[in-house]
Parts: C-alpha cells; structure tokens; sequence
C-alpha cells in the first residue's frame, strides 16, 4: 500500500498554560495502573472538511486549548519517576506535539484504495521508535494532521499507565470543549480525582511473571516469532446483529441476556475456536479474555464512577475443548455472558475495598496461569472501548466521521468499538496471515460482518 506523504510543520514540548502547584507535583500510580500493560494507547479522530469552520495552521488556538486542558489532567505533561517505579513526576515537562501537512486530498479516498490500512495509520501518530516507560519518554503525544482538503486527523497516544479508554475519551471532549469556549455547564468532578484510585488501591510490589503477547512464552528467554501478524477491519450492523440474537436459543442457564457486545464477542470466539479446530485437527481447550470496566459498579466506594487513571477488572471464560466442538452459538454466549454475570455479582457483594483488591489480583493470577499454558491451549484476547463518547469530540469542526484505535499488533488480540450511529460494532481483528485468510471467508464472518469502506464518508 502506498505510504501518506507527511510534511512535518512543528514538533515541539508543549507545556501546561499554568505550572501544576507544588502538593499536585508527585502522583502515585493504583495497583490497577500498575497491572496495565506498558504500552501507549493510540487513538485516531478524523473529521471531514467543514464549510463554515476549519481548522488553521496559521491559528494557535488548537495548540492553546491543549495547554490549558493540560493543566487539569496535569499528569500527562509529566514523567515516570526515576527515584520509585509507582509515582509520576508532574513536573510539566510536556507533550509531544506536532502539526503536519498531509500531501493528500481526503484521508476516506486514501485508505478506501486497499484494506491493508494500518502503517498507513501508524503514520498520523506523535510518538515513534519510544520506550514507553522511560522516565524520559513523554506519556502523551498529540500530532494534528492537515489534509489538502481541510479535513483533519488528530492522532493521540497516551500511556496506558497513566489512563485507559474513559480516562482519554474524558479527555480528548474536555479539550474538545475548551476549544470551542463552550458555555455547557461542564462537570469537573473528576479533576480532582487523579490520586483518588491510588490512595484506595495503591500498588504493591507483586511477583508476576512478565510476557511478550507476541511469543509462546515468557519474556525471559524468548524468540522473535516466525510468523507475521496482520491487522483488518470488520463491522458488524444492527441489523447483523439483531440476526445474530435471533439465532440464541432461550436457555435457563444464562444468568442474563445477551448484550450486542456479548453476542459479537461470542461469535469472534466461536470463529476462531473453528479455526483453531481445522488447523489442529481437534478441539483444543481455550480461554477467551476481556475487561470489565469497575466504574460505576463498585457499591462499597461511592463517587468512583468518573476517577481517572485505569479502573477495570481482567476476566476470562473457559471452555474446554469437547464442548467447542460442538460449534454452538449459545454455547459461547452462554460462558462469556455468565463469567461477566459472576463478576458483576463479585463486585456488588464486595463489602470494603480489600475484597476488590482481592478480586483484581486473584483475576490476575488465573490469567498469568493460562498464559503459562499457552502452548497447550488457545488463548484470546478483546478489550472493548464501546460506550464511550469518542463520536463526541467537536473542536469546531463538527463531529469525527470515523475515531478509531490503532492495532497494537498484539497476536490474537481483537478491539471493539461503536460504529458512528452506536447501533453496530466495529472490530479490529489482529492474527497470523494464514488465519486472517480463514477467518475472512467464515461463513458467519461473512454473512455478519462488511469490510470497513469509507466511500460513504466523502
């Protein structure tokens, strides 16, 4: 695929407006930022050209609006801490960013011309060739990209230590705001609430073995696989997934009904089971993991529904090898619908804050013990960044056509996101190239899914 011409205009340090005051200057991380996997998490926001408003490279007002949002997550303008690995220095030393012209006339022409897509869109993203938990690496990054037509990609990278999805979304609409000098009355309650999680939770020093996701092993002593991951786009609509319900059969042993989020999980598992099952010649047990997000749910601690940093809960369901072979749909959504009903009734039984410590890190050990059998069993990995507002963000321009995560590239690892309408699910599905092929003409990926086009957006 043909790479983006990108003309680098500014890269620099921006600074908070306002110097962080001095008992805001150290932040301790929680035990849950702790447990995040070191790694920045990139998010794309694209808009279309606006005929009323644009933006101007010429104006400072975007560049501006970031240092003054800076000042409330004052965090992300600060660095890992050389002298404790569980506290941020909020010394406001920056972020990176940077402005470039895109030599381009419209980013949804550009990558409608193939589905291989992903370098492409590594290209509008700050921060290259960074050790992510270097005290001298910056934990965020911004680069507003400019196409000939005026339409904008402003790409983000922030350290997964330091936020998670709620926490950037929170963000990214609270600049987005600022931008605008909107008079909507805005809720600031969660300004305050960066050291909350860490007074509650904080870390502890654990031992638990490390892993590259991308080997069959530990990182002690670990090869370069042989393989080569690929990365592609698929969606799911309303009406594919309406069907998809239809097709579950009423089970008194589901503790719920089945979400959308569920159902399309389900299937993602039930997929790659067969698959698994035709490249092995037998069912293999597997384990399919996902992220249960705390907030809001945590009865035993009042007001934690909007505190930043990460706040969420690792959970796996289980399923042994004889029963994938039976090739179920209701098989699937019956052991991911009721493990995230256990632990939503763990957490609402949870009575003081050790019981969520607890919870967290028990989750953690039975998750490091699968990984431990990874050779002998399947292992799949989603997080889900749905229910969020991302298709909020209006910096003047009117709303993004398209936000999207960047594949970290990570083996057998899915994202999901809303579609643009919050009635389907987008998923970003990375795998080994031989897999990728198998799993593109299943024949229920391809009666429920579309390839991802952006004809439509132009």
């Amino acid at each position: 695929m043909a790479k983006l011409d990108i003309e680098i205009q500014t890269r620099k340090m921006l600074k908070p407006s306002a110097p962080t005051p001095d008992n805001l200057r150290r932040l301790k991380i929680s035990l849950f930022d702790q447990l995040a996997r070191s790694a920045y998490v990139p998010m794309l926001f694209n808009y279309l050209p606006n005929s009323t408003s644009s933006y101007d490279h010429n104006d400072d007002k975007l560049e501006k609006s970031l240092a003054e949002t800076l000042t409330k997550f004052y965090p992300f303008a600060g660095r890992f801490a050389k002298d404790d690995p569980f506290s941020i220095d909020c010394n406001d030393e920056g972020v990176e960013y940077v402005q470039t012209k895109v030599n381009a006339d419209d980013l949804a022409q550009f990558l409608g011309k193939d589905d291989d897509i992903e370098s492409s869109l590594i290209d509008l993203l700050p921060i290259k060739d960074v050790e992510p938990s270097s005290p001298s690496s910056p934990l965020f990054g911004v680069q507003v990209n400019v196409f000939n037509n005026g339409g904008v990609t402003i790409g983000i990278q922030i350290s997964h230590i330091v936020a998670d999805a709620f926490t950037l979304a929170t963000f990214v609409n609270e600049w987005a705001h600022t931008n605008t000098l909107s008079s909507m009355p805005q809720d600031n309650n969660y300004l305050h609430k960066f050291g909350e999680l860490s007074s509650l939770f904080p870390p502890k020093m654990l031992q638990l073995p490390s892993f590259d996701p991308n080997t069959s092993s530990t990182t002690t002593g670990t090869t370069v696989p042989n393989y080569k991951n690929v990365t592609k786009r698929f969606v799911f609509d309303a009406l594919a997934i309406e069907n998809l319900k239809k097709t579950i059969k009423d089970d008194s042993s589901m503790i719920r009904q089945p979400t959308k989020l569920v159902v399309v999980m389900s299937l993602l598992w039930k997929v790659l089971a067969r698959i698994s099952c035709a490249k092995n010649g037998n069912s293999r047990d597997s384990t399919f993991g996902f992220v249960i997000s705390y907030r809001g749910k945590v009865s035993c601690i009042p007001s934690t529904e909007h505190v930043l940093g990460t706040f969420s809960i690792p959970e796996i369901a289980n399923m042994e090898g004889d029963v994938a072979r039976k090739d179920e749909l209701n098989d699937f959504v019956k052991l991911v619908g009721n493990r995230i009903g256990d632990t939503f009734a763990a957490i609402d039984k949870a009575s003081k804050v050790d019981d969520i410590y607890s919870l967290t890190l028990n989750n953690q050990i039975k998750i490091i013990d699968k990984l431990l059998q990874r050779d002998k069993i399947d292992i799949y990995g989603t997080t889900s960044w749905c229910k969020l507002p991302w298709y909020e963000a209006d910096f003047g321009w009117g709303k993004p056509f398209w936000v999207t995560p960047v594949s970290f590239g990570i083996h057998e690892l899915t994202i999901l996101m809303d579609t643009k309408d919050g009635n389907g699910i987008e998923i970003i599905v990375t795998m080994k190239e031989n897999d990728m092929t198998e799993f593109e003409r299943d024949p229920h990926i391809l009666s429920s899914t579309s390839k991802l086009t952006f004809h439509s957006f132009g």
